[in-house]
């Protein structure tokens, strides 16, 4: 199998809003459980007539954490590498990125944890925080993506219902 995907290149405000989607996916069971027990709370300290200062506290701290990817600022954080033109190259032993400055990155996929797959795009984890990114738009064909979908079910790294 060999895949080679057309050029793409992704902005700092497309990051952004990818880090934003990650960190809701991985916070949203922390918010709900969050939400609910604030909930009781407030209905609670309604019913008994009473004011409780870490209350509001509480609500400042919900805040803080449900506001927090507005503060993401991808371009300082990142190199100007994840920002440049690139390519990939996928075969049966090793995932490669190859940059337009000439840089290559060679991964092989045991370096992968996990890859989760959105409608729009692959997110190909290292570590729990650290992923790269591989739209679906890049593959040359709908063939290219079930290859690559396939290739991945087989070394255990997604599951496809």
């Amino acid at each position: 199998m060999y895949i080679k995907t057309k050029s793409f290149q992704i902005t700092p405000k497309e990051l952004g809003a990818l880090l934003t989607v990650d960190y809701y996916r991985r916070m949203k069971f922390f918010f709900i459980l969050f939400a609910i027990l604030l909930v009781i709370n407030i209905v609670f300290s309604v019913l008994q007539n009473r004011f409780d200062w870490w209350l509001i506290y509480s609500v400042g701290l919900g805040a803080y954490f449900v506001s927090l990817p507005l503060f993401f600022q991808p371009r300082k954080r990142n190199s100007t590498l994840n920002f440049q033109n690139r390519y990939c190259e996928i075969d049966e032993n090793f995932f490669a990125m190859f940059y337009e400055d000439g840089s290559i990155v060679k991964l092989n996929y045991s370096h992968f944890m996990q890859v989760i797959k959105k409608a729009d795009y692959y997110f190909l984890y290292m570590t729990k925080a650290q992923f790269h990114y591989l739209p679906v738009a890049a593959f040359e064909s709908e063939k290219d993506i079930h290859r690559f979908d396939l290739f991945l079910q087989s070394k255990q790294l997604i599951k496809i219902w």
